[in-house]
């Protein structure tokens, strides 16, 4: 893995760092091009009463509308910081969106393995 590869053979996830809110999470999270935003965390992340920044509304799979919390923050994938990412709390895997995918160039190798630039 060279500064700007990354390589994972958890295919279809990728290892991450997302800050937002004088925190770091580490995860490795789907890569979900179904997914229009930036990242989503799993709810038990986030403490109850820690305030949001501003609630999203979303249209789950299954055709419902939902509002979920949402932070500014930073995602990290490989040596690659972007900075202005929205991070929503929803559900119980973290995912990566295409609003976050759109700035790597990502080759899903045959099921095999995750290889992003």
């Amino acid at each position: 893995m060279t500064n700007r590869l990354l390589i994972s053979k958890k295919f279809p996830y990728i290892p991450i760092q997302v800050k937002f809110r004088h925190r770091q999470e580490k995860a490795e999270a789907l890569l979900d091009t179904g997914f229009d935003g930036d990242i989503i965390i799993p709810e038990g992340i986030v403490k109850n009463g820690e305030q949001a920044d501003d609630y999203q509304l979303w249209r789950l799979a299954d055709g419902s509308l939902i509002s979920a919390p949402a932070y500014r923050g930073s995602v990290k994938i490989s040596n690659i910081v972007l900075a202005r990412v929205r991070v929503t709390v929803l559900g119980n895997k973290t995912l990566v969106g295409r609003n976050v995918i759109a700035n790597f160039k990502v080759t899903l190798d045959h099921g095999r393995r995750v290889i992003v630039e």
